[in-house]
């Protein structure tokens, strides 16, 4: 009759199998390569778009109707981050800053930078190092970074945009 393993094996082989994940996590996040990482968020009828620069910075542009920022925000940031760089808005449409009461109360936020404002009208430039955010109207902005250019607009599909162009 064969010996049955003791329950030792099991919390090692269950421990052992945690430290791998946990080290493909924190492998995938602190070696990726540093580019401009353009998310189109996925929050239902409303806009949010999340920016990832090459220097680590993190910016949200606008933030959706509803709580259902959280979620996408959690599928496309490590769990262990809980701070963002910038938050900007470029209307004061439902569409665009509902979901700013949950975004703040899960994650640390400087001021956010609301345009079409007397002080921050369309067409002003926001600049994080080599990376540069232009409003240009409600839902429409343009990211610069290096020699890349690229406009997002509320018609732009959900999704991932990568650039690995050097400045």
């Amino acid at each position: 009759m064969p010996r049955a393993l003791p329950t030792s094996f099991y919390f090692y082989s269950i421990l052992f199998g945690i430290l791998v994940v946990a080290n493909v996590s924190v492998y995938r996040t602190v070696f990726a390569p540093r580019v401009l990482m353009v998310t189109v968020l996925e929050v239902g009828k409303g806009d949010a778009t999340l920016i990832r620069t090459p220097n680590g910075k993190t910016v949200l542009i606008d933030t959706g109707p509803d709580a259902s920022i959280l979620r996408a925000l959690g599928t496309a940031l490590p769990p262990w981050q809980r701070s963002l760089n910038a938050v900007v808005l470029t209307s004061t449409k439902k569409s665009a800053i509902g979901g700013l009461p949950d975004v703040t109360s899960r994650y640390r936020i400087p001021t956010p930078v609301y345009f079409g404002t007397k002080t921050t009208p369309y067409g002003t430039r926001l600049a994080l190092g080599d990376f540069y955010i232009e409003i240009i109207s409600p839902g429409t902005f343009n990211i610069s970074y290096g020699v890349t250019s690229l406009v997002i607009s509320s018609s732009t599909p959900n999704g991932v945009y990568i650039s690995d162009e050097k400045p």
